[in-house]
């Protein structure tokens, strides 16, 4: 499952990062990321939370926040994504649960693959979007330097 230049990623934008990367203090992606396209049935709040495995120790959410903020961003060739396999699977990833490590989210309900990304700056032209259980909306955009609100 390789990540080629141009594939759109996301990640959830834990609450407490939100104000830190809209103020420029966090100018980093890193930890677990997808497709877009993988994710496309998820589409409120509590389908991204069980299908993306965002019930972790030490995690903000619940499966009934009424809100996600998402960033998306196009893959580059110089961008570094990891499929965190398991020792049982050949590799040497290990994370506590929900963890599985086999490639996917431990997710019953959507089949969602998982892959890891190391401190990455963030790319220009990302957004971050806003979603609630009525859909979603453009919130801010990335020009490379600053987030700006979305037109």
């Amino acid at each position: 499952m390789d990540i080629v230049s141009g594939t759109q990623m996301q990640k959830v934008v834990p609450p407490r990062l939100l104000v830190p990367y809209l103020s420029g203090k966090r100018t980093v992606i890193s930890g677990y990321v997808y497709r877009v396209q993988d994710c496309a049935r998820l589409t409120t709040p509590a389908q991204l939370f069980s299908g993306l495995d965002l019930s972790f120790d030490g995690s903000e959410l619940t499966g009934e926040v009424p809100e996600l903020y998402v960033m998306r961003w196009n893959a580059r060739e110089i961008d570094d994504y990891a499929v965190p396999y398991g020792p049982h699977m050949g590799g040497d990833w290990s994370d506590t649960p929900p963890f599985a490590g086999n490639g996917f989210t431990t997710s019953r309900e959507h089949v969602v693959p998982q892959f890891h990304t190391i401190p990455t700056p963030i790319p220009a032209g990302a957004q971050i979007v806003h979603i609630t259980g009525e859909g979603e909306r453009p919130f801010a955009d990335y020009d490379g330097l600053t987030w700006r609100p979305a037109a």
